[in-house]
């Protein structure tokens, strides 16, 4: 299961001629949680990667992984009575890390106007209790369907929300990468689109951040569910040990080729978008001295290789 990942050493080879082999040394991994939740396994199985918790209380709510996701489900209750319940990550990670899941809402009608069903993604300080957070939510409600990027801030009991983005929309599902530095700067993508960012945002989250994958309703029972959650450090790819104008490409598999030229000291950077951030695909470095591809990388933004040749 997910997790944040300890530092390991990762050696990929390629074959030269001249009976050396050329290596790529992962020396940093800046791949800090991953998971396609995309096996059925016993709940228990989330521990101790994840923390379950809300109010609606486990006897009210039930969590269960399917080969088709997360599932995070609140009972029927009274009408009017807002419940959720949610998974957090127990691992913390860097402000500015980048956080993309799958997260779906299903599809049904709501019949009255006191019930109200939320699929919400949270990213929240770990620093303390404090219910200090950004937030994209997918909604429905009675007579609308729509999807919310807001921030909040309270006590550790309560907070208040301010709405930043209201978006009318019948889908179900987003494919969602988030960032925030947790003071100014948040940013919402849906796919490869951004539909949301802001740098003079006053958000108050003390870093290190908590990813909270949860499910809120009003008056009625209501599941969410959730896939291929990952979080990277960053959005860049650093490798070093190159000569001076060497240059690097990277190819993630149906993605456009970035790449860099590695400077004096012999370190080049790879800028990766936001939304693939995370992915696996082709290395290759080429210069006056070294022609080399390394396949099957499996990257993140924050990765630091060492090459040697």
């Amino acid at each position: 299961m997910l997790g944040a990942l300890l530092v390991t050493v990762a050696v990929l080879t390629a074959a030269c001629g001249g009976g050396s082999t050329p290596a790529l040394v992962l020396e940093h991994n800046g791949r800090l949680a991953d998971d396609a939740f995309d096996k059925a396994a016993p709940t228990s199985s989330l521990t101790p990667t994840f923390r379950p918790g809300g109010t609606a209380g486990s006897r009210r709510a039930t969590v269960s992984l399917k080969s088709s996701g997360l599932f995070v489900h609140v009972d029927n209750h009274k009408a009017g009575l807002w419940l959720g319940y949610y998974e957090a990550t127990a691992a913390t990670f860097p402000p500015n890390s980048v956080i993309q899941v799958r997260m779906w809402r299903p599809p049904r009608s709501i019949p009255a106007s006191t019930q109200s069903g939320i699929a919400l993604l949270a990213v929240q300080t770990g620093a303390s209790k404090l219910l200090d957070y950004v937030l994209v939510a997918g909604e429905i409600a009675h007579g609308q369907e729509n999807w919310l990027v807001g921030h909040a801030n309270g006590g550790t009991k309560y907070s208040t929300t301010k709405i930043l983005s209201d978006m009318p929309s019948a889908a179900t599902s987003e494919d969602i990468t988030v960032r925030t530095n947790g003071s100014s700067h948040y940013s919402v993508y849906f796919g490869d689109t951004l539909v949301y960012q802001s740098n003079s945002l006053k958000l108050g989250i003390a870093p290190p951040l908590r990813v909270y994958l949860e499910v809120e309703a009003r008056g009625m029972a209501y599941t969410t569910w959730f896939q291929h959650f990952w979080v990277a450090e960053g959005t860049t790819v650093r490798v070093d040990g190159l000569q001076r104008g060497d240059r690097v490409s990277l190819t993630p598999a149906g993605d456009a080729t970035v790449d860099a030229v590695a400077n004096p000291s012999g370190e080049a950077r790879l800028q990766l978008p936001v939304t693939e951030a995370v992915g696996k695909g082709t290395l290759g470095i080429d210069g006056p001295h070294v022609r080399r591809t390394f396949k099957n990388v499996e990257f993140a933004g924050g990765d630091v290789y060492n090459f040697t040749s």
